[in-house]
């Protein structure tokens, strides 16, 4: 049964590991979204297409997707950090009380 505990908390640490990669990497998403959505929807030609209906949402749609990504970070990276640190600590209380 130890072998087992073990298997598992090493796979939840693993899955820890790749929600806090994968909170970044929607993080850094994010922020190339916002550097396009500066470049071609908040100058003088994107805003008049955007007005008349010309980008068909493209701007809008970036946008929603910028922030669903940057509201996705702190949840991702806490239940990721919680996956990390719990079994950590488990196996660290285990030790001092054997």
């Amino acid at each position: 049964m130890g072998a087992t505990k073990t298997v598992i908390k090493t796979v939840i640490v693993i899955m820890g590991i790749l929600l806090i990669l994968t909170s970044f990497g929607a993080l850094i998403v994010a922020n190339e979204i916002d550097s396009r959505v500066s470049e071609d929807c908040e100058d003088a030609v994107g805003s008049i297409g955007e007005i008349i209906g010309a980008d068909e949402e493209q701007c809008q749609d970036a946008r929603d997707l910028r922030d669903n990504l940057r509201s996705s970070f702190l949840p991702l990276i806490v239940i990721g950090a919680s996956l990390v640190v719990i079994p950590i600590l488990s196996n660290l209380r285990n030790k001092n009380e054997g």
